[in-house]
């Protein structure tokens, strides 16, 4: 998935009320500018000097209280690069899709996106998987520790009501999976994060033992843009 435009570099100051982030550009001058990661963005943003990259708004997004450019990656070791856009991990799930790039989801075919599901929730997409269908939700994983990629960053109840949902459909019959979007090159596998959401954990657990399927798509971000690079392993624990 490329970019408009390529990336416009800067350094972080600080975050302030989740969405805002103080950047000082290469010039000197510090703006503020959009970031669309509510989380807490562990192992990402975390520490002033840590470079980011960022997109221009577009003109017809912008009004007098927006930002003119929004947070796009960071970069908390060097040259390793993180996507901290959670809103484009659904575009690049359906180039993922689309184009056959994981193995386990070479037979699906996109029937619907943003399907009403569960108790006045939405799955991301609904697909077709050898006549089956198959609700499949999308995360964005950002987290790292150690060579793990780790989701929720923050205690999610959103999160463990999807899971819950996606149980309930795969009891019914139908096919359910989660595809984790993990947006940075240095993480080999994926977990859920049991010291950040025990109860997100719990819920994967359950989920998973009762059908739900699980997928991961590792990401190279980069200046002009998000490339899918290989899948990876998802495990339930850490061993």
């Amino acid at each position: 998935m490329r970019y408009r435009e390529s990336l416009i570099s800067g350094t972080f100051v600080r975050r302030e009320k989740r969405y805002s982030v103080l950047v000082r550009m290469a010039d000197g001058q510090e703006i503020w500018a959009h970031s669309p990661n509510p989380g807490r963005l562990l192992s990402c943003l975390e520490h002033p000097g840590t470079p980011v990259y960022l997109s221009p708004v577009p003109e017809r997004e912008k009004n007098p209280t927006k930002y003119r450019f929004r947070v796009e990656q960071s970069e908390p070791l060097p040259g390793v690069r993180v996507g901290i856009n959670p809103l484009l991990a659904n575009a690049l799930a359906d180039e993922v899709i689309r184009e056959k790039l994981h193995p386990d989801l070479a037979a699906a075919r996109i029937l619907a996106r943003e399907v009403p599901f569960g108790a006045g929730s939405r799955v991301d997409f609904l697909l077709d998987m050898k006549g089956k269908r198959l609700f499949l939700e999308v995360k964005s994983v950002t987290y790292r520790e150690n060579d793990a990629g780790l989701f929720p960053d923050a205690v999610s109840e959103r999160a463990s009501r999807h899971l819950t949902e996606l149980e309930r459909c795969s009891g019914e019959g139908d096919l359910a999976a989660i595809l984790f979007i993990v947006q940075r090159p240095d993480v080999n596998h994926v977990l859920p994060a049991d010291r950040i959401d025990p109860a997100y954990g719990k819920a994967f657990r359950k989920a998973t033992s009762n059908g739900v399927m699980t997928f991961a798509m590792r990401i190279s971000p980069q200046s002009t843009g998000l490339y899918p690079e290989i899948p990876l392993e998802v495990r339930s624990h850490n061993f």
